[in-house]
């Protein structure tokens, strides 16, 4: 068993609205070892039904909101469709010196406020598979008129592009891969106690075999790139003694499909070495063997 203490961490979980951010959660609450609190927002909005102050939302009146920005009391705040979103900041900072992982479900303005300003922030992006399941989607909430739901969608085209400022993107599929990726993403980062492997682990060992059965020459053939570069002063002696180039190609190429497969694909896939040799293998013409740099391939 591979267990480690877990590093309390506040998580960004964002996204266009609709994308199933709500359901997402409410599933990952029912995982106890993950160890979460999820941070209650306060708003202007009026409550919808079922809705309870100071358990779904802080309902506050514009007034109240305005002085909590005053006072920087809330982490981020946003404004959208006439009312005020934000996350108050002393809950927060109150779960986190308890132990608790807390998660901000939020809008990707409020988003982009706590990336940029706050530290230790893990950030997770969800993406709606097409954007016509989004459209389907907010077209069945009931609670909503037509013209708040066009409003939803023009701003979620602006939105999707932002996803590249996010350390992950996951796709919402269905909520069950969802989760099963946010999971794999939180025990990876050390936000929760992992009692197993993570598909992260067997992956990068899957990856390891690969590389080290067929590609061994271009490892090779990259430290004497390398070191050609630091010979000719265009690289530091410190970036070249810090140069592992079989390591260094083990991780680009698990970051690489890992990523894309939270972005696009099938968990599963990254279990199977057949799928990986492929992957691998188009991977490889997209690595500059006269650079330490790397890309990720999107």
């Amino acid at each position: 068993m591979n267990k480690y203490q877990h590093k309390p961490r506040m998580i960004v979980v964002s996204g266009p609205s609709g994308v199933g951010k709500g359901s997402i959660n409410t599933k990952l609450r029912e995982d106890e070892h993950l160890n979460l609190a999820f941070s209650v927002s306060m708003t202007t909005r009026k409550p919808r039904n079922g809705e309870i102050d100071g358990v779904h939302y802080f309902f506050v009146t514009r007034e109240q909101f305005e002085q909590a920005i005053a006072n920087k009391e809330l982490i981020e705040y946003a404004e959208f469709v006439g009312n005020y979103y934000g996350t108050p900041r002393k809950y927060v900072e109150d779960q986190i010196k308890n132990g608790k992982n807390v998660i901000l479900e939020i809008e990707v303005d409020g988003a982009t406020q706590a990336i940029k300003n706050e530290k230790n922030v893990l950030s997770i992006f969800l993406m709606p598979p097409t954007l016509e399941e989004l459209a389907s989607r907010l077209q069945g909430r009931q609670s909503e008129p037509l013209d708040v739901i066009k409003s939803r969608l023009d701003k979620a085209m602006l939105e999707v592009p932002l996803k590249h400022n996010y350390q992950y993107v996951v796709e919402n599929d269905t909520v069950g891969n969802a989760v099963e990726k946010i999971t794999d993403i939180l025990e990876k980062e050390k936000a929760a106690i992992c009692q197993n492997q993570t598909i992260y682990d067997q992956l990068k060992k899957l990856i390891t075999k690969i590389v080290k059965e067929k590609y061994m020459f271009f490892v090779e053939n990259w430290e004497v790139n390398i070191k050609t570069l630091k010979d000719k002063g265009l690289i530091t002696t410190k970036e070249y003694k810090g140069f592992d180039a079989e390591d260094k190609l083990i991780n680009t190429l698990t970051e690489n499909v890992y990523h894309r497969n939270l972005a696009h694909g099938d968990f599963k896939d990254l279990l199977s070495e057949k799928y990986l040799i492929n992957r691998v293998e188009r991977l490889m013409f997209k690595i500059n063997f006269f650079s330490i740099a790397q890309k990720y391939d999107d």
